[in-house]
């Protein structure tokens, strides 16, 4: 009576483990995380949505810079199309022997901040301070008008770096 207790008991063991392990793989087939990669293009056309957000995208190597390789270029469809790659902490560096190689780069989308846009006429002439002058109203309106039509920079800040 005693064996067939024991076997019992270690036939209910082992199948209880076998199941635990079939529910594990079973919640990972259900929820695969589905990557979009993006060329270089398609990341600048969609910049604005994109901004802040961790991407993937895929390019050829242009050029690496020759100071420590903190950063690369990625070429879209043509040698105009490009965007900065920073290699931060996550990446280390990128290596000459990368150039014209064709890399897929997971990142951040960051948008380049000018001093334009940085500009803030409420902030740094409060109402406290007293009137502005028409030469500094001017001048005010001249940096909104062409903050408005300013191109927008982007660059990617790196996380993952795949050679393909």
């Amino acid at each position: 009576m005693k064996k067939i207790a024991l076997l019992s008991v270690a036939v209910l063991f082992l199948f209880s483990c076998g199941q635990q392990a079939k529910k594990a793989e079973t919640k990972s087939e259900d929820t695969p995380k589905e990557v979009v990669v993006l060329t270089v293009d398609q990341v600048l056309e969609q910049a604005s949505d994109l901004a802040d957000k961790e991407i993937v995208v895929k390019g050829t190597v242009m050029h690496v810079c020759q100071h420590g390789g903190q950063r690369c270029f990625l070429m879209g469809s043509n040698e105009d199309i490009t965007i900065r790659i920073e290699a931060g902490e996550k990446i280390g560096a990128f290596s000459q022997e990368q150039m014209g190689s064709e890399l897929e780069i997971s990142g951040v989308l960051k948008e380049v901040l000018t001093e334009a846009d940085a500009h803030n006429p409420g902030a740094e002439h409060g109402e406290a301070e007293g009137e502005e002058d028409a030469e500094t109203q001017d001048a005010h309106k001249i940096l909104a008008e062409n903050q408005a039509a300013a191109e927008r920079v982007f660059f990617i800040e790196g996380l993952k770096v795949k050679e393909l």
